[in-house]
């Protein structure tokens, strides 16, 4: 994989949401947003119910695309990450240094006693990004 930039990587690390996208067991795709931290270099973090349609999607097919955006009605400030990831399940200290990046990102859910279910370790292998690094060209007519 091309590493990622570092406009790309703040990016991704400020993202309070993400979409990820899924494939089920039947072929039906499938997206859910969920609250995203990143490690900062290849890896972004994220907790599911463990009986989540996506949790059962990633048995049969352990990929998942990422969806980071920024919508303007100003098409010319559009941003936006696709990252195209290998999902694994963080596990031990792994676990636990996600854990310390969502509790420290996401204080607000304290309150509720949101506690590790089924964390992703999303692998990200591929990467596109538009209007991140540079504003986009577009022009209205």
């Amino acid at each position: 994989m091309e590493p990622l930039p570092d406009p790309v990587k703040q990016f991704i690390a400020a993202a309070r949401v993400c979409r990820i996208a899924s494939v089920r067991p039947g072929g039906e795709p499938h997206v859910i947003p969920v609250c995203p931290v990143f490690d900062g270099d290849s890896t972004v973090y994220v907790d599911i119910g463990r009986r989540y349609t996506t949790a059962e999607a990633l048995q049969d097919a352990p990929r998942i695309a990422v969806l980071i955006d920024e919508y303007d009605d100003v098409w010319s400030r559009l941003k936006g990450v696709l990252l195209r990831c290998r999902v694994e399940e963080a596990v031990g200290e792994e676990r636990d240094r996600a854990w310390a990046m969502i509790r420290e990102k996401f204080p607000q859910y304290k309150p509720i006693g949101w506690e590790p279910r089924l964390t992703l370790a999303l692998r990200i292998y591929e990467w596109r990004q538009w209007g991140v690094t540079t504003p986009l060209k577009y022009e209205a007519k």
